[in-house]
């Protein structure tokens, strides 16, 4: 079997393009489900700033094209084609280093996010609820990720506590100078909401009004925050009385339209609106930034900013390359040795049992043997498969699977039905 992989992210692809193929949390089971239809599972990983989906085939090629056309599916039901330019595929280690890289945070907006290790683990237990993901897959995402808390442990990309909510906060107070004394009006109060009235607070925000879709759980982050509640339907009022407004739902569209922006202009145009949309698809009308009087940042313009960091990106990276290395290979041996096990054991059998014909055969020859000449005999013959065995097993061991195979027809442990099969 094949690792394969086929994804967008966004550094590759618009971000027109990747909130179309986003797959909220919500919507995970139809989607593993619609893909165990075209290409027998996997596991779908779909964050801020990546869709990507991991399977393993028998065929590499034509497991790459399944996924590929399942991604163009997904696009077409959103109401987008042609968007095959923008989707990368890999096969093999290359799979195993790019999920990897991607759990250890090294391709987050925020550099080592630690958001990303809960992401993956939500994506694996997903598909392992929806019995999409293959056991050696299943292997390969727990080894990313025992890998990627190794590094956070050991590395500076533990002690970098940036979010993609804080990154958003710190281009906010660029902008604004200071949070004192400016209402914030924070849309949404899950996870990333939550990250985003921590960062808020960090950094002198000192009035913060909460709103959600969904009242309890608004109410759980509002008292959290010691901050008042308005409901949804009243968004509209409290954007009217805020300088900030941050949104981070997980809408599958849009959540603030144009015309609601333009609506709050128009009541109070000579004070300016900052908006951070943080939602993946996005929350805001787009073209509210054409609105005169706002200040709208959203994903690309914190990716471009983030991507200008590049020399503390290189450095973090580079001391989290060894261990993804080491992780890597590790991963390979167990791999290996999980396949080649069961090879291990029937070449065992097979020798012990000609061993055994063999020292039967000769103690029958043989008179006036003593117990211990004959106990001499067993040690000794049991001795001589091990160190036969040896090499067989290292090669094994350190093989790929073609090696599994050769062994068998070497040692003639496939069943002779099966080599007369081959033969004809």
């Amino acid at each position: 079997m094949n690792f394969i992989l086929a994804g967008l992210n966004i550094d590759h692809a618009p971000i027109e393009v990747l909130e179309r193929v986003a797959v909220p949390t919500h919507s995970l089971k139809g989607h593993l489900g619609r893909l165990a239809t075209y290409a027998g599972g996997g596991v779908i990983l779909s964050t801020c700033n990546r869709t990507e989906i991991y399977s393993v085939a028998e065929n590499a090629e034509v497991g790459v094209r399944q996924l590929r056309e399942y991604i163009d599916a997904v696009a077409e039901h959103a109401g987008i084609t042609g968007i095959s330019e923008y989707i990368y595929t890999l096969t093999g280690d290359e799979v195993a280093k790019q999920l990897f890289g991607v759990t250890a945070g090294l391709q987050s907006i925020a550099l080592g996010e630690s958001q990303i290790l809960g992401q993956v683990t939500r994506a694996l237990q997903a598909a392992g609820e929806a019995g999409t993901v293959d056991p050696m897959l299943s292997r390969l995402f727990h080894a990313a990720l025992r890998t990627s808390r190794k590094i956070r442990k050991e590395t500076d990309l533990g002690r970098n506590r940036t979010s993609v909510s804080s990154l958003g906060v710190q281009e906010l107070q660029t902008t604004l100078g200071d949070f004192k004394g400016l209402r914030v009006v924070l849309l949404g109060a899950g996870e990333m909401g939550k990250l985003t009235a921590r960062a808020l607070r960090r950094y002198g925000a000192d009035d913060i009004v909460v709103a959600s879709r969904s009242m309890n759980r608004g109410n759980i982050l509002a008292d959290e925050l010691g901050a008042p509640q308005v409901a949804f339907e009243d968004i509209t009022e409290a954007i009217a009385e805020a300088d900030v407004l941050i949104t981070c739902t997980a809408s599958t569209d849009s959540v603030i339209m144009v015309d609601v922006v333009k609506e709050v202009i128009d009541t109070r145009p000579d004070r300016k609106l900052s908006i951070l949309d943080l939602g993946m698809p996005r929350d805001v009308d787009p073209a509210s930034a054409d609105v005169a009087g706002v200040n709208l940042i959203s994903l690309p313009e914190l990716q471009a900013k983030s991507v200008k960091s590049w020399e503390f990106r290189e450095k973090a990276a580079a001391e989290a390359q060894d261990l993804i290395d080491d992780g890597i290979r590790r991963f390979k041996e167990r791999l290996m040795g999980i396949n080649s096990e069961p090879v291990i054991k029937t070449l065992g059998a097979r020798m012990e049992q000609m061993r055994r014909e063999e020292v039967e055969q000769t103690l029958g020859q043989l008179d006036g043997l003593t117990e211990k000449q004959a106990v001499s005999v067993e040690k000794m013959t049991r001795s001589l498969v091990r160190r036969i065995l040896a090499d067989p097993i290292s090669f094994l061991r350190s093989e790929e699977d073609s090696g599994a195979e050769v062994v068998q027809k070497v040692f003639a442990l496939v069943e002779q039905s099966e080599t007369e099969h081959e033969l004809e």
